[in-house]
């Protein structure tokens, strides 16, 4: 037995030499192996530190420029020495370490005592701490004289290598090598076909995108991530004639925020990229231990230019934290930003060749607008100014989730209202829900609007979702809510006040996103004074109040509503009418319509199936009630249609009055207008007044009523 105080060679206990024979044998199986390069070199050194009981190690190679050595795969390092190994890309030509000699020279280098080593230099001692007491076995990787990278091992004890422990590190390396090289070969037609599949699927997608929004940016910067991975993109792109810059991300846009472009240290190389039009490459600056050549914990990062003459100017900036950007990288990635600032060229001459067309539009729509169709109001028709100031209220209401209240007659049109805002607001895509509470008892209508669980009540043999829950994240049309029944009242309001729902027979509180349309053809308030609706329901209801008018307050909308279901029941009932006779028209405007739009519906469905009409209805057509119905100027007269918004505390009196006047002198003018067959002449002759001065009352008493 040998005393502690005397140093042994410790070759013959730390470095078996069957182990290591084993692991030779044992990566020789990586050749054919389906996994990736950086899965077998963290296999490799597993039997190189563990096996052959190393401390620690790492292998680096190059990248296809043979000038920078990038880490690839470490084994026990500190968390900051790991960071920097991967952060640090070794120039071969600038960097005095051990990986740098044993890559230039293609020879081993062997450190077996560190700390008095005289080899090792300042570069070594930053990147990891080695020099304590150790040892260090470097070795080249090599494909017959060519050196692919480094391979190196590390134990904190001293070790003298026989010259056949030598031979052996050699050749595993020299198996690590083979291994390697067979499979960057595989690897590189793999990546290569990807990125040009990726390529061509961007460019595509790019030139199919003809609005100028931020899809190309998007698509540049999803697309340079899939072919280059990498830690941080920002795509800048600044339009010069619209003096408009917009910044990209990957999650946020910026649009004219100079500050962005200002001030930080990656916006530096995008400046510069797009100051000079070259592409511009950063990498860590050892000697400096990171300042002054990359931005922040990146390695590596690159700014490519995006520019078409004096239209558009911008850059792609991406930035690594691990490896370089190699050259088949860099040039898939500059095809990749041409071709999106050609597809944003494309996209401005498309929204202009589109502004263009719209314009050419404006008199067409005009022409419609005159017509009294309303695009996007869902079968809304009209030109009076009560209709019109109702499509106003109805585009400004939609943009908001607040609960509307729709109030007027039977038949004006409140469904169609309610599907009109839902149509106009962002919940267009999402349900539109109605339900008629007067249609549905009170016990049946709370298990249709909250649902129910199995077992809940005797027929309830399974769950079912409530219409409220059904609407989830869209509209909700609670029509006739004055038929509501009292109680249902009070755990609904339950409902607008908490925002959750709870099915019957449940203990689950389902939250739920509904906006809420309400609808009635009743006096809420009457029925709140009587007791019969809730008063805290109905403030909770009438957040928005909208009162549709009724048909004989908008008659000039009479004859297009008319033609339109003309039109509808053509091709229903495959007619061919094309026309309403003026005569006709006259009495159809003349005649009360206590059933409002629905009433005009049938009676023209009516007239097209019994009579056997040519391509014009006359007033031979109409029923005999339309034609025969004689209106009483003084007991037509509804005050309450009058005076809509008066309360019982206050009365205009002069505004009431004229409205009053107004109403009777226009039941004179339509009376004379419609005995003379709608010839103005004789209905003014008829009234002893001159034809101008039938015009100007007639002008004058529909601006007063409406």
């Amino acid at each position: 037995m040998q005393p502690d105080n005397i140093e042994v060679n410790q070759s013959s206990s730390l470095l078996n030499r069957d182990k290591l024979i084993q692991s030779i044998f044992r990566i020789s199986t990586l050749l054919g192996a389906p996994v990736n390069l950086e899965e077998i070199l963290k296999t490799i050194l597993d039997e190189a530190v563990d096996t052959i009981n190393f401390d620690r190690g790492i292998i680096r190679l190059f990248d296809e420029t043979k000038q920078y050595l990038e880490t690839k795969v470490v084994k026990n390092y500190p968390p900051d020495e790991e960071a920097r190994a991967f952060q640090v890309a070794l120039n071969i030509n600038e960097h005095d370490c051990i990986s740098t000699k044993v890559a230039i020279s293609g020879e081993p280098l062997i450190f077996e005592d560190t700390k008095t080593d005289p080899r090792i230099t300042p570069t070594d001692l930053w990147l990891t701490k080695i020099d304590e007491q150790g040892s260090i076995f470097s070795a080249p990787l090599k494909i017959e004289s060519d050196v692919i990278g480094i391979f190196a091992v590390w134990c904190h004890k001293k070790i003298k290598y026989s010259p056949e422990d030598v031979n052996l590190f050699l050749t595993f390396a020299g198996q690590i090598s083979i291994i390697i090289h067979n499979k960057r070969l595989l690897e590189a037609n793999t990546k290569k076909i990807s990125q040009l599949m990726i390529l061509q699927e961007a460019v595509a997608s790019m030139n199919s995108t003809y609005m100028l929004g931020h899809k190309i940016s998007d698509i540049l910067i999803q697309s340079a991530r899939k072919i280059s991975p990498v830690d941080k993109a920002l795509a800048c792109f600044h339009d010069i004639q619209k003096e408009e810059c917009v910044v990209n991300d990957g999650q946020r846009i910026f649009i004219n925020k100079p500050e962005l472009l200002q001030n930080t240290p990656e916006m530096a190389q995008l400046k510069e990229s797009i100051n000079t039009g070259e592409i511009i490459i950063g990498h860590f600056d050892v000697q400096t231990s990171g300042s002054g050549k990359v931005s922040g914990d990146f390695s590596s990062e690159i700014a490519i230019p995006l520019k078409i003459k004096d239209k558009l100017q911008g850059a792609l900036y991406l930035a690594k934290k691990k490896g370089l950007f190699s050259p088949d990288e860099i040039n898939v990635l500059d095809i990749l930003v041409k071709n999106a600032a050609v597809a944003y060229d494309n996209a401005r001459m498309h929204a202009l060749l589109s502004q263009e067309a719209q314009t050419l539009k404006t008199e067409v729509e005009m022409l419609k607008e005159r017509e009294g169709i309303l695009l996007g109001s869902h079968e809304m028709l009209g030109k009076s100014k009560k209709i019109r100031n109702l499509f106003h209220v109805i585009e400004e209401v939609a943009k908001h989730s607040t609960s509307i209240l729709l109030q007027g007659e039977s038949g004006t049109g409140k469904g169609l209202a309610a599907r009109a805002i839902h149509k106009q607001s962002n919940r267009s895509g999402k349900p539109f829900i109605e339900v008629n509470c007067a249609a549905i008892p009170g016990t049946l209508l709370e298990s249709e609007l909250f649902g129910y669980e199995a077992g809940a009540f005797t027929d309830a043999k399974k769950r079912k979702i409530g219409l409220m829950e059904a609407a989830n994240g869209g509209t909700l049309l609670l029509d006739e809510i004055g038929d509501m029944d009292f109680r249902l009242q009070a755990k609904f309001l339950r409902v607008l006040e908490d925002g959750y729902i709870r099915r019957i027979g449940g203990t689950e509180n389902i939250t739920i996103d509904v906006r809420y349309v309400f609808s009635t053809n009743k006096d809420l308030n009457k029925m709140v004074a009587e007791g019969t609706f809730r008063e805290d329901l109905f403030y909770r209801i009438s957040i928005v109040p909208i009162t549709i008018p009724p048909l004989r307050e908008r008659r000039e909308d009479i004859d297009l509503i008319a033609l339109y279901y003309v039109d509808e029941f053509n091709k229903k009932l495959k007619k061919k009418v094309k026309n309403i006779s003026k005569e006709a028209e006259i009495i159809l405007k003349n005649y009360l319509w206590p059933g409002n739009i629905r009433e005009l519906k049938n009676i023209i469905e009516r007239v097209m199936i019994l009579q056997n009409i040519g391509s014009t209805i006359t007033p031979e057509n109409l029923p005999a009630e339309i034609k025969g119905a004689m209106r009483h100027v003084a007991g037509d007269i509804n005050l309450n249609t009058i005076m809509p918004q008066f309360t019982a505390e206050k009365i205009d009196y002069a505004e009431v009055t004229d409205k009053i006047i107004a109403n009777i002198k226009r039941e004179i003018l339509s009376n004379a207008l419609q005995e003379s067959v709608g010839n103005k002449t004789k209905a003014a002759k008829r009234l002893g007044i001159s034809r101008y001065k039938f015009i100007r009352e007639e002008k004058k008493t529909n601006n007063t009523i409406t």
